[in-house]
């Protein structure tokens, strides 16, 4: 039987796509697999741009977090395949981090690179990577030389456009109906108008905005109207500043405002800055957890109350702290949003709910023993599946001696022997994926007097929350009380919900299998050392706006209500 191989496939652009394409790739690396005898049984594609934290990237030679590579590095820890099968080496990698990633797993797994139209030596592939990347870095260089050029001479090059230009050429024109609108909003602004108010005005006239690559959700958006003001010295003085290597460059253009007009805009900007106010602190317990029907996670405000005395002198108010919505746009806000709640009765109420929830755990309980009972015949499936899984994985290892005596006696051509061979690899790698994913399951023994370990945990939050009924007097004792009541909150509250009638519904999510294992790991006490019991939410995922009911999510449970009336 030949060796088991996976294709990769990368191009680092669209442009580099039609130089050569994926298609093409693919077709070499198969026809030269069918010349060496390999069973192709995968193929691992890096041809579409991928999202790095909050950039958009090219799958380029030089990254080494390229999806389809690491997940078929992956799969090589696995025992998926024998031969890696590529086009060029440069397919691979063209820098010396995704080199040496790819030489440590080969090495590691003892696997094989092969080449359809190179030769790979693994002795010459750090060169080969450096030589790659320097080369690189040289087209960077030139490419950056010419850039500057072009600028340095007023030439347009890339960059966003300002509202009210375009680019022609070499040159940035005025676009007339945009620079009608850009006039009349710094007008409106010096007329005292509402960004809101000059947002409505620009809908209702349809005026055009800027074209994009992706589809506008929100027209004309306050950031949209902050973009045209803030630019008003560029729209004055008639320059567009770009920035190139850590040099400034600037463009001469036809100015869109009057220097009367950008005058009177930093009079009146300048009068709405007030001098800045220490505002002390105030303890959001449940920041990051508070939600509005709007969907947004709400923020936080902190203001004063302040009054200006005859000497020109600030007077401190009352200090007040709000948890507000961030959505500003009319057309997106829920009719059931509160806007705004005080963090004094959303921290009481959310905290009194929690207390609750654990004083009178039935609920918990109960879902807790649902989700056992999935778990229970989880468990008893994944048993009987792996010893079908076992067996039949044996029965291939058979099965491929019967059929390589059946070819040597002549009773099946070589074809039919190799594709019956490729049937039974690529059978085995399903069987083993399965068969890993079973092992993952969850340990019978862990769900043994689940109950009582599960109490257990609930009864040590209830003491602790006992503990901090009464607040101390002493500043520290207070400021102690309060980070663990945060910390409280943290470990059970996934997610709180609020009404326009400030109705709180608090979701608690338990990890039931981490209060297991940790009450396992102690000797059946949920107890660690003086710290608070762990289990809860742990390192929680962004929730979505629509997380009612109950739902398990791999050994976790999570119920969502007002515990308040839960324990009434």
């Amino acid at each position: 039987m030949g060796k088991r191989a996976v294709i990769y496939v990368r191009t680092s652009s669209e442009q580099q796509g039609e130089k050569c394409s994926p298609a093409e790739q693919e077709s070499d690396c198969r026809k030269f697999a069918a010349q060496q005898g390999l069973v192709v049984v995968n193929v691992y594609r890096d041809t579409e741009r991928y999202r790095v934290k909050n950039k958009w990237v090219e799958p380029s030679g030089t990254r080494y977090d390229r999806p389809a590579m690491l997940a078929m590095l992956r799969d090589a820890a696995d025992d998926q395949f024998d031969v890696i099968l590529a086009w060029r080496e440069d397919r691979l990698y063209r820098g010396m981090r995704a080199m040496l990633l790819i030489l440590e797993t080969i090495q590691q797994h003892n696997l094989t690179i092969m080449l359809a139209l190179e030769t790979f030596d693994p002795a010459t592939a750090p060169l080969k990577a450096w030589l790659a990347q320097v080369e690189l870095e040289n087209i960077k260089e030139r490419m950056t030389m010419g850039v500057k050029a072009r600028l340095k001479a007023g030439k347009a090059n890339s960059g966003q456009d300002r509202y009210g230009y375009r680019r022609v050429g070499e040159q940035i024109e005025v676009v007339p109906e945009e620079a009608k609108w850009v006039q009349q909003i710094f007008a409106w602004y010096i007329a005292g108008v509402s960004m809101r108010e000059m947002r409505r005005r620009l809908i209702a006239a349809n005026a055009p905005q800027k074209d994009t690559t992706a589809i506008r959700r929100i027209p004309w958006s306050f950031n949209s109207l902050k973009g045209i003001l803030h630019g008003a010295g560029d729209y004055a003085r008639g320059v567009k500043t770009q920035s190139r290597e850590g040099e400034q460059f600037q463009m001469k253009l036809i100015p869109i405002l009057d220097m009367d007009t950008y005058r009177k805009f930093m009079e009146l900007r300048e009068s709405y800055i007030h001098p800045a106010q220490q505002v002390p602190k105030i303890d959001f317990l449940i920041r990051g957890l508070l939600y509005c029907p709007c969907g947004y996670k709400m923020g936080i405000r902190i203001s004063k109350s302040s009054r200006d005395q005859w000497d020109g002198e600030w007077e401190v108010g009352r200090i007040r702290g709000n948890y507000t919505c961030v959505c500003k746009h009319d057309e997106l806000i829920s009719p059931d949003c509160p806007r705004y709640v005080k963090n004094a009765e959303a921290d009481r109420n959310v905290w009194r709910q929690v207390c609750n929830a654990i004083n009178h755990p039935e609920l918990l309980l109960e879902q807790a023993k649902i989700l056992v009972d999935e778990l229970k015949t989880d468990a008893l499936i994944s048993g009987n599946d792996k010893e079908l899984i076992e067996k039949e994985l044996d029965n291939l290892v058979v099965g491929r001696q019967w059929v390589i005596t059946q070819a040597r006696k002549g009773v099946i051509s070589e074809a039919d022997m190799d594709q019956h061979l490729m049937d039974m690899s690529i059978r085995e790698v399903d069987l083993k994926k399965q068969l890993n994913a079973i092992q993952d399951a969850v340990d019978a023994q862990l769900l043994v007097d689940w109950e009582g370990k599960v109490q257990q945990y609930l009864a040590d939050l209830k003491e602790g929350i006992q503990a901090l009924h009464r607040m101390p007097e002493a500043p520290a004792e207070q400021r102690r009380v309060v980070e663990l009541k945060r910390q409280i909150i943290e470990t059970l509250v996934e997610k709180v919900s609020v009404d326009r009638d400030h109705q709180f519904t608090v979701t608690i999510r338990l990890h039931l299998l981490g209060i297991l294992e940790n009450t396992t790991g102690n000797g059946g006490s949920s107890s660690n050392g003086g710290q608070w019991p762990t289990g809860g939410t742990g390192n929680r995922s962004n929730p979505s706006s629509r997380t009612t009911g109950f739902k398990s999510l791999i050994g976790h449970i999570r119920v969502s209500a007002n515990w308040i009336m839960q324990g009434m």
